[in-house]
């Protein structure tokens, strides 16, 4: 078993239909980005939440693919799907904010003054800590589902594919980017890359943008990527059959 622990990150702050695209045949050993997450042994990953920035109510947690039920066209039915949720906030963010007020339309990973529905470690998350095993071989994919005023908001995922419109709603990396990068990202499918080493090497941020959510109108969506954002792995704390932690 591989087993990948929370590493300094060095950060200061119904039904629905998809297509089925997971065939057997083009999936690789040891992979996590934007077309899934496998692993040719049993693994398990820490994670621990960072901050959000947004202003709904999220839980981010894992899907088995492989679980789901399909139609006889091979259309994934989402609700029959395997789903475990990691990583809840108690409340949309540390201070009371209206939903009503604009984003500032920037990405604020980095900029600690600004408040735009700031959620923090202990307050707006109260466990940030969590850890999944990942079966050999199975395919899995992360969620980020919200809620507004107790009721369902949506749900985006970290695959491109099965989101609305094809979207990019995650990001795998802890890269700055500006207004109109990001703005660009939301509909731009770049090539895809493999995050496995950086899982190893200091580990991953995992930025989502929740704007996929169906309350958002179109024209106040801001593709900011820090409305949640997760620290996965670090380092590979052990190599052996059976492994501990002390």
């Amino acid at each position: 078993m591989k087993l990948f622990n929370i590493a300094s990150l060095g950060v200061s702050l119904g039904t629905l239909g998809l297509f089925s695209f997971f065939s057997q045949a083009a999936r690789a050993a040891d992979y996590i980005g934007n077309k899934g997450v496998q692993f040719d042994q049993d693994t398990t990953i820490e994670f621990e939440f960072i901050v959000s920035h947004g202003a709904y109510q999220s839980t981010f947690g894992v899907i088995d693919l492989d679980s789901c039920q399909t139609t006889p066209n091979q259309t994934i039915i989402v609700d029959s799907c395997d789903k475990t949720p990691l990583i809840r906030e108690v409340q949309p963010s540390d201070n009371q904010e209206s939903v009503l007020r604009p984003s500032n339309y920037q990405e604020d990973l980095y900029n600690s003054s600004t408040s735009d529905f700031i959620g923090t470690p202990g307050n707006t998350v109260i466990e940030p800590l969590a850890e999944f095993t990942f079966e050999a071989g199975r395919m899995y994919v992360f969620y980020l589902e919200s809620r507004f005023d107790n009721k369902f908001a949506g749900i985006v995922y970290s695959t491109d594919l099965i989101n609305p419109q094809s979207n990019r709603q995650a990001l795998f990396d802890d890269e700055s980017i500006s207004t109109r990068e990001v703005a660009n990202r939301s509909n731009t499918l770049t090539d895809d890359v493999n995050q496995f080493d950086a899982l190893l090497n200091g580990g991953i941020l995992l930025r989502f943008d929740d704007t996929g959510s169906r309350l958002v109108k179109a024209k106040n969506r801001d593709h900011d990527y820090d409305d949640f954002v997760v620290g996965i792995g670090g380092y590979e704390g052990c190599i052996y059959d059976q492994s501990q932690n002390y």
